[in-house]
């Protein structure tokens, strides 16, 4: 094999740097956002924040708007003060509520506050829910109640009765086994909450927790006089429990603060979007170092090239927002148009709509639109939705009508929620009863659609 050298030509695709700016600008959640056009003010200084402030005389030739932009753009704040100023009667109107972000702030509920919030709604005497209080307040990270009855009878000023009492209101919450003072009275606890009277299970939880724990079966037998059968399955049973109550909770995901990338109101018949202006600053070059490139500029030649790609990347930096800020109102726009229905009050079926259609209308790719919905929230008058919500592959009915997959979702918390408790529908159940609306849906997309939902099975919401 003979080495050299030789010469080739090659296409080759690569991103610039400004359209890989773009793209990570477009992927963006709008916090983020924020985070980065501060960043990026700090390190380029010929970009600031347009205040629409008049300009000294000096920047007069270099003013960006013209009197016909002024005036639209007070055309535009006359129109939607009268937006604000309407006077809206119908309960759900789309103009009855203005998206407030204020009201997107949630907070984690911990599990001190969950108990105090079920204890409020409780009817008891104000000693005892004192005494209850205290219960709550001495909790351990378990759930566990290790303090004394005494002791906060003393703490609160009420008698012991009233503290037993308190204690017997807190154990009745949810989770069930909360303010237990030992691992056997939390298991008890749950066993009545569930309806669980076995006699065997009951002994095994007083006399032999710690045999369960290593296995020994066949001495449980021997000592209760039971078959080794009857115990493996009472201690199935057991390992049902929950062994620590306070696990059983949990506050979900911690909320963060979403910020709305656009609201969308109505106004008389039709819809507008209004892009989130007052979280994302409108930026500009300054027209002072703009000045330092003029002919005549005392500034250096090192200096102009300084400037010069400072004004480059920052006129590339605002051009990158301002297309994103376009791309995700187009978008908007579209949902507006496909999911008419639901915008009509809120309460309307979703139809199919994929992000494949979306790009074919924009004439864009697939991924700006994944990109363009993807950590993007829309305040609407019916609340605060991710863009993606909006987005579903869907059914067609028996009567020739499309139906969005979140719209089958909503229907079988419906029908979860209307069931029978003593009799749970089963995902075949589930299945037909959709089939016999229209919706010939498959039982094992039934079964992921409400594990999606976060829905147990038959089996489960029949022992709940």
């Amino acid at each position: 094999m003979e080495l050299g050298q030789r010469t080739e030509l090659k296409q080759k695709v690569t991103l610039s740097p400004q359209v890989y700016q773009g793209l990570s600008i477009l992927a963006m959640p709008i916090a983020d956002l924020q985070l980065l056009i501060e960043a990026e003010m700090l390190e380029n200084p010929v970009l600031e924040v347009d205040e629409l402030e008049p300009e000294s005389p000096e920047g007069d030739e270099e003013r960006h708007e013209s009197a016909e932009e002024e005036r639209a753009w007070e055309d535009w704040l006359d129109m939607y003060e009268e937006l604000e100023s309407a006077d809206i009667r119908a309960p759900r109107d789309p103009n009855e509520q203005v998206a407030n972000t204020e009201e997107f702030v949630g907070g984690a509920v911990t599990f001190s506050d969950y108990l105090e919030q079920q204890l409020s709604m409780i009817d008891v005497t104000d000693e005892v829910m004192a005494a209850a209080r205290a219960v709550i307040g001495s909790l351990d990270a378990d759930g566990f109640f290790r303090g004394d009855c005494g002791e906060i009878a003393a703490l609160v000023g009420v008698t012991p009765e009233q503290a037993e009492e308190g204690l017997r209101v807190v154990q009745q919450l949810d989770p069930p086994g909360v303010a237990a003072r030992t691992l056997a009275e939390a298991l008890k606890i749950q066993m009545d909450f569930l309806g669980m009277a076995e006699p065997l299970l009951e002994r095994i939880i007083d006399e032999h927790l710690d045999d369960v724990a290593a296995n020994h079966f066949r001495k449980i037998a021997r000592s209760l006089r039971a078959s080794e059968s009857e115990v493996r399955d009472a201690v199935g049973m057991l390992r049902s429990l929950n062994p620590r109550p306070a696990g059983a909770y949990s506050p979900g995901p911690s909320p963060g603060y979403i910020v709305p990338d656009v609201t969308v109101r109505r106004f008389d018949d039709e819809w507008l979007i209004i892009p989130n202006s007052d979280s994302l600053p409108t930026l500009r070059v300054s027209s002072r170092y703009r000045s330092m490139l003029r002919s005549g500029s005392d500034a250096d030649d090192e200096t102009r090239k300084y400037l010069k790609d400072k004004i480059r990347s920052a006129e590339s930096f605002i051009k990158n927002i301002d297309r994103r800020k376009d791309t995700v109102s187009r978008i908007t726009s579209i949902i507006l148009e496909v999911q008419s229905e639901f915008f009509e009050d809120g309460k309307g079926p979703l139809r199919p709509l994929r992000l494949e259609d979306v790009a074919v209308e924009l004439g864009v790719h697939l991924s700006t639109v994944s990109r363009g919905v993807t950590g993007k929230y829309m305040a609407t008058p019916y609340g605060l939705f991710e863009l993606k919500h909006f987005f579903a592959g869907g059914y067609r009915t028996t009567s020739g009508m499309d139906i969005a997959s979140t719209s089958i979702k909503q229907r079988l918390k419906e029908l979860v929620a209307e069931e029978d408790a003593a009799k749970p529908l089963s995902d075949q159940k589930l299945a037909e009863l959709l089939s016999a609306e229209g919706v010939n849906v498959a039982r094992r997309t039934v079964a992921k659609y409400r594990e999606e939902l976060h829905i147990e099975p038959s089996w489960a919401r029949r022992r709940r």
